[in-house]
C-alpha cells in the first residue's frame, strides 16, 4: 500500500469481526512501529500485545476508564455519541487484539516530553501499517485515568502508559472525518 494513501485511510475504528489476527502480520505490524524515530535513539518504549484471556482481563481494567471520561465527553457531544463511546469502552469494540505502548519514565521534563513524542512516532508507525495490512485501529488515550491499574497488570508499573490500541478486522467502515483548516506557515518560500 502506498504510504499517503495509508495515511489518508486510515480511521479510528470501533466495531471488529472477532476473527483472530494471523501472528505473522501482528509482528509484520509491530516491526515496522519499532522503526519509529526516537529521541538519541533512546527507543524508549515497550510493547505488549494481548489476545484471549489477557486481552479480556486488560480490558476489564481498561472499561472503567469511561467513568472518569464520561464528564468530558458529555461536554462535547450529543447523548447518542455519548452512548455510541460508552459501549466501544465496554469492550473495545470486540477488538481480539490489544497493543499497548508504553515509555519510560523520565524526572527531566524534557526527556520525559522525547519519550512521549518517540513513542507517538511509534504509534503513528503501528497504526499505518495496520491500516496497510488491512486491519482497524483506534488510538485511545480515554484510558489513561486507569494507568496505575494496567501498568500493573502488564507488569510494568515503573512505566508511563502512552496509549492503546484495539487491533482487528473491522465490521463496519468509518466515514472520512474531514480535517479542520488550520493555518500552515511557509517562511522564507
Amino acid at each position: 500500500m502506498d504510504l499517503y494513501n495509508a495515511i489518508k485511510n486510515r480511521r479510528s475504528h470501533r466495531f471488529y469481526k472477532p476473527e483472530p489476527v494471523p501472528r505473522a502480520v501482528l509482528e509484520r505490524i509491530v516491526e515496522a512501529a519499532l522503526w519509529a524515530p526516537s529521541g538519541t535513539n533512546q527507543q524508549p518504549w515497550d510493547l505488549t500485545i494481548l489476545t484471549g484471556q489477557p486481552r479480556d482481563e486488560f480490558v476489564t481494567i481498561a472499561s472503567q476508564a469511561i467513568e472518569a471520561l464520561e464528564p468530558r465527553l458529555r461536554q462535547l457531544f450529543d447523548e447518542q455519541r455519548v452512548a455510541l463511546v460508552s459501549q466501544f469502552f465496554k469492550n473495545l469494540g470486540g477488538a481480539p487484539v490489544v497493543i499497548a505502548v508504553t515509555v519510560w519514565k523520565d524526572p527531566d521534563p524534557f526527556g520525559q516530553e522525547a519519550h512521549i513524542q518517540s513513542g507517538a512516532a511509534l504509534m503513528q508507525n503501528l497504526l499505518l501499517a495496520a491500516e496497510a495490512e488491512g486491519l482497524g485501529t483506534c488510538w485511545m488515550t480515554g484510558i489513561k485515568s486507569r494507568e496505575k491499574e494496567l501498568l500493573a497488570y502488564l507488569g510494568l508499573p515503573d512505566r508511563h502508559l502512552l496509549a492503546i490500541t484495539p487491533v482487528g478486522y473491522s465490521a463496519k467502515t468509518p466515514p472520512v472525518v474531514p480535517r479542520k483548516e488550520r493555518p500552515v506557515r511557509w517562511l522564507g518560500f
